[in-house]
């Protein structure tokens, strides 16, 4: 085996497969084609982010454009993404895995993974807040 071939053996891809097989496995479970469509999905954001972790180790976590702005280098913007992808694809794996092994089609309690990213200002949960507390103010009269 080559250098090569060792190391793509060790990618950060191969040790995800590896993880979710043996859950897998553990489960007395196999692997449908969708499920591994999903893995092959975890593996590739798994390798992204080792080559994006590499490059800001090497570049740093901040970088100074050529107008000489010091800014944070895209890698850091671009792993966070990423890091967000691979853990709702984690969920999806962990959710069927689970479902699986107890004979269903969903997860008990009607979970359904990673929620999204939060972007807003916490206005409309105000708003909600406080139109519950005037519904309870008209029911307690």
């Amino acid at each position: 085996m080559t250098a090569t071939a060792a190391n793509a053996d060790d990618s950060a891809g191969n040790q995800m497969r590896a993880v979710y097989v043996a859950k897998a496995a553990e489960s007395a479970l196999v692997l449908d084609d969708d499920d591994l469509l999903v893995l092959e999905q975890c593996e590739r954001v798994a390798d992204i982010l080792a080559e994006l972790d590499s490059a800001i180790s090497t570049h740093g976590v901040s970088i100074v454009s050529a107008s000489g702005a010091t800014k944070i280098n895209p890698a850091v913007i671009e792993s966070r993404q990423q890091r967000i992808a691979l853990t709702r694809l984690m969920a999806v794996m962990d959710q069927r895995i689970a479902a699986a092994k107890a004979g269903t089609n969903a997860t008990p309690g009607g979970q359904s993974g990673v929620r999204g990213v939060y972007t807003g200002t916490g206005a409309q949960n105000q708003q909600r807040d406080a139109e519950r507390r005037v519904r309870g103010q008209k029911g307690g009269q």
